[in-house]
């Protein structure tokens, strides 16, 4: 049987879905900025928003899940 402490240890390196989505929202907003700005910048932004929302779903859809599926 595992401690609190055990669990809480466990637990640390894990970064809640939610952040990912923000993260992925200021990404999206500042992309879309900067292509207004006509900025080469804005590609890397636009690219990279949609992994940031990808990481939110799965870690959404494992929070999600029940306990006893794979």
């Amino acid at each position: 049987m595992t401690s609190r402490s055990d669990m809480a240890i466990n637990n640390q390196g894990k970064i809640p879905w939610y952040l990912y989505f923000i993260g992925s929202m200021v990404y999206t907003a500042l992309g879309g900025w900067l292509f207004a700005e006509s900025s080469p910048l804005a590609w890397i932004c636009l690219l990279s928003a949609p992994v940031g929302f990808f990481y939110a779903w799965r870690g959404w859809q494992r929070e999600t899940r029940p306990k006893g599926e794979p």
